[in-house]
């Protein structure tokens, strides 16, 4: 992210998590669920490391949130892969309805 815009100060955090979107936008039944690592969070959203490419809108559904009981909607706003050997990227996320 080039410029902060961000709404909500970050907390650095280290914390597994799981999260799914729907590979299919028409089937919103079917999903993929992928590990994370929150790296930091705020009000507003969270900073992962995550396996697999994603977009800037993508939707996503967060599980297993401390203070949460059902998984919480948010949407990609940033993106960024890692050059180096494990394949990982890094995402930003935005707490909402999707």
């Amino acid at each position: 992210m080039d410029t902060e815009q961000r709404r909500f100060p970050r907390t650095p955090i280290n914390e597994e998590t799981i999260y799914f979107s729907h590979p299919d936008k028409e089937n919103k039944s079917e999903r993929t669920y992928s590990p994370a690592v929150i790296t930091d969070i705020s009000r507003g959203g969270v900073g992962m490391q995550v396996g697999i490419p994603h977009e800037i809108d993508d939707e996503l559904w967060l599980e297993g949130l401390e203070g949460f009981t059902v998984a919480q909607p948010a949407r990609v706003k940033w993106v960024k892969e890692h050059n180096d050997s494990d394949d990982t990227f890094s995402i930003g996320v935005e707490f909402g309805s999707v």
